[in-house]
């Protein structure tokens, strides 16, 4: 039976008073109180050791635990998470294992008690919402460089006051970062430039992944950019995720996330320094860092470079039946005495043209239907005929 409280003393105390004075028995006593001879006499030894205040109710807790995590062990767990601030119970455990040889870490739920305790976690609130399958024009790599994702992280002010563009290169199959490249701007040539030195040192992916944002898309036709038809012409196919659908490009969008935390807050002083602390984070992601995705892997113990290198590429080749024309360098191509525009970044491509059965000439590039042709437009100011999109009725030139 629980103590009682009582005003100005507790029973506990009129307990140890009243047994002081001699003229009743613990038995008594016990017996009117409620409590067993034992605990009166547990009662009566701590008030000989300590007075009054060894009435005071403790902690049930056991002295030892040959279970309990070692002090040297939560040593390591405080100085992980204090290095790496967004890694979680799962990868600070495989540390433990891996790296500092500790042969039975704690379980991950132990591991995040630990840094409750220390006040380092903090409760994310999940949206609601479903959460989509990976759409089936998109591809499923199922080996190492077969589909790349390209994306430009959200731009920043450095300390300098200059814009940084951190253009994000990403293998995902293994997660493995190929780069991280901090741009004054997301226009093409610096774009472009950043490119050829990832495929000079990595080699070519089968498929690049983008958004429709610039540099990476565009409003000529096809939806292409002039760095797009660059990938094709070097043999590469690239797929366009659905407009305002950056789940389809979900593991992208959270390693952006883990940049900006611990790469990107606060900004460094100017773009040289903000890049050497983009090289060293992009080191740890691939070399430190367990994915949970790849078991707990690292991405650098499964990635390797690609066997197709930049500059050996086949000549595009397009079904039989298909008529080749070569784009102007205005952007323009004839045929049967009409003269079509495309866009300027089509210059010097091989366009694939063919009459399906229904007589009308279908305009192909690489594995794209571009549009149809439309002949006999009269407007002399403009091109002589239009390229239409496909399934879109023709329309006259204004």
């Amino acid at each position: 039976m629980p103590w009682k409280i009582t005003e100005p003393m507790t029973e506990k105390e009129q307990f140890i008073t009243l047994a002081r004075t001699g003229r009743y028995t613990i038995s008594e006593l016990c017996k009117d109180y409620g409590i067993s001879r034992k605990t009166g006499h547990k009662y009566l030894k701590r008030y000989k050791e300590l007075g009054f205040s060894g009435l005071k109710e403790r902690s049930r807790r056991p002295a030892g635990s040959p279970w309990a995590t070692s002090d040297r062990v939560e040593k390591l767990i405080l100085l992980e998470r204090k290095k790496h601030e967004t890694w979680g119970p799962k990868k600070i455990r495989d540390r433990l294992l891996k790296e500092h040889g500790v042969e039975r870490p704690p379980n991950e739920s132990t591991i995040g008690s630990i840094l409750n305790r220390h006040g380092l976690t903090k409760k994310r609130k999940r949206k609601p919402g479903v959460h989509r399958v990976l759409p089936d024009h998109l591809t499923v790599p199922t080996r190492p460089n077969e589909v790349w994702t390209f994306d430009f992280k959200g731009w920043f002010s450095l300390g300098d006051g200059m814009r940084c563009d951190p253009l994000t290169v990403c293998d995902r199959f293994t997660r493995y970062l190929v780069g991280c490249k901090g741009q004054p701007n997301q226009q093409f040539k610096g774009t472009l430039s950043t490119c050829k030195k990832l495929m000079r040192y990595h080699g070519l992916p089968e498929i690049i992944r983008v958004d429709n944002g610039t540099p990476f898309a565009s409003m000529a036709l096809g939806g292409l950019s002039q760095l797009s038809v660059w990938w094709i012409e070097q043999g590469i196919r690239v797929e366009f995720i659905r407009p305002s659908s950056p789940q389809e490009n979900g593991s992208h969008e959270r390693m952006h996330r883990d940049l900006k935390a611990e790469a990107i807050r606060p900004p460094s002083a100017n773009l040289a320094a903000q890049q050497k602390r983009f090289d060293r984070w992009r080191n740890e992601y691939n070399h430190d860092r367990p994915h949970e995705s790849l078991d707990m892997l690292r991405p650098a113990e499964i990635y390797h470079p690609s066997a197709r290198r930049l500059g050996e590429k086949d000549k595009m080749r397009y079904p039989e039946g298909y008529q080749i024309k070569r784009v102007s360098d205005s952007g323009h191509i004839t045929c049967r005495a009409s003269n079509f525009y495309l866009s300027e970044i089509y210059s010097g491509c091989r366009i694939g043209l063919f009459e399906n059965l229904e007589g009308v000439t279908e305009l192909h590039y690489a594995n794209l239907h571009l549009g149809n042709l439309e002949f006999g437009s009269k407007d002399t100011w403009r091109p002589k005929a239009l390229v239409i999109a496909p399934n879109q009725s023709p329309r006259k030139a204004k």
